[in-house]
């Protein structure tokens, strides 16, 4: 994503100077401080929490006026960043990004920033660049906090909505017409809408986000839980499931490969006799996994100090947003759907973590 954030950069007239130690020597400064020293606004967009500590030094260094962090990281990282470069003149802001690597070249990223406000009015119009849809969350810790709750969000939209498709497929139901069914009414996802008719029916796996990504943004979402004392059952059922998953698929493999994860996992010896009034069954389910899920993360984010209203407009312009999540978790989880589609993977032998996760949690 760094480098086509960097293109569209350049696209808009601005000056850009890189580090990156995997770029040739021809393409990048030799150090961090060298490419920050004379920066108006210096990005990070790195790997994750550990790399964003590690350029400390070098940030301590240059001492540029402005740091944006573009990586996915952890708020209370954020914050130990933002207290050591304060007494150097240094203003810190969190600004992660969702849309992927397609949204960085199209420039369509939403940005979700944590920190001053004026700082983001400052810097807005170079975010412009690459961010057509840039939101404050909160105070400095803010923006990393939603980011990662937002995409655990979408890792179980994905999941689940995978897992249910593959049920109904098992049990003769047309994929087009489950997916249509889907997205007709609460089962409805950004997952749903966009990824599976693009990536998942045709088998192109193509969304540009990886197996390690997601893997990643869970834990630091799970971390964030952990820090503040939140519980997250749901939440930690969810990574493991993402982390047998991507050991299966490759790290580097693209994150909506999933389905085919699960459809390889489905074990019955002969295709089952359709079911009456699956398609009903499915899509109850998996509007019960979305809200389910919304509700234990936006207990996180609350727990986390975030405004809850705001982390809900976010995620509604986002990767993690659902009809759960559009309707302020209105609604119940339907137990009985969530069983009966249970039954129905089983007797198809489709592997169904995320949904199985679910109908524990709602029978208590």
């Amino acid at each position: 994503m760094g480098s086509a954030i960097a293109g569209r950069l350049r696209a808009a007239g601005h000056r850009v100077s890189l580090y990156d130690p995997a770029l040739p020597a021809a393409e990048s400064a030799p150090s961090l401080a060298a490419a920050a020293r004379r920066s108006v606004i210096t990005f990070l967009c790195l790997p994750d929490a550990p790399a964003v500590e590690a350029s400390l030094p070098g940030l301590s260094e240059a001492a540029p006026p402005i740091v944006v962090d573009l990586t996915t990281s952890l708020p209370s990282t954020t914050r130990r960043m933002a207290a050591a470069l304060a007494p150097l003149g240094v203003d810190l802001m969190d600004c992660p990004l969702s849309g992927g690597v397609a949204g960085a070249r199209a420039g369509t990223l939403t940005a979700m920033a944590g920190g001053d406000r004026d700082l983001l009015e400052r810097t807005r119009p170079v975010l412009a660049a690459f961010a057509s849809n840039v939101r404050w969350a909160g105070p400095l810790g803010s923006g990393h906090a939603t980011k990662a709750l937002n995409n655990a969000l979408s890792a179980s939209s994905l999941a689940a909505t995978a897992e249910l498709l593959v049920t109904g497929a098992a049990h003769g139901l047309d994929e087009a017409a489950v997916v249509a069914a889907f997205n007709a009414g609460r089962a409805r996802s950004q997952n749903s809408e966009v990824k599976f008719p693009r990536d998942v029916l045709p088998r192109t796996y193509g969304a540009g986000f990886t197996a390690a990504l997601m893997v990643k943004d869970l834990e630091c979402a799970l971390t964030i839980a952990r820090e503040r004392g939140a519980p997250a059952r749901y939440l930690a059922g969810l990574a493991d499931a993402w982390r047998e998953a991507a050991a299966e698929m490759g790290p580097d493999a693209d994150f909506t490969r999933v389905h085919a994860v699960i459809e390889s996992r489905s074990r019955a010896a002969e295709a089952p006799p359709p079911a009456a009034g699956a398609l009903d069954v499915l899509w109850r389910a998996l509007a019960g996994v979305n809200l389910l899920a919304a509700t234990q993360i936006l207990r996180i984010a609350e727990a986390e100090g975030l405004e809850r209203e705001r982390v809900l407009s976010i995620v509604n312009t986002s990767t993690g947003r659902s009809e759960a999540t559009r309707s302020g978790l209105a609604g119940e989880v339907d137990g009985a759907a969530l069983r009966s589609a249970l039954d129905l993977a089983g007797a198809a032998g489709v592997w169904t973590p995320v949904t199985a996760l679910a109908t524990a949690m709602a029978a208590g």
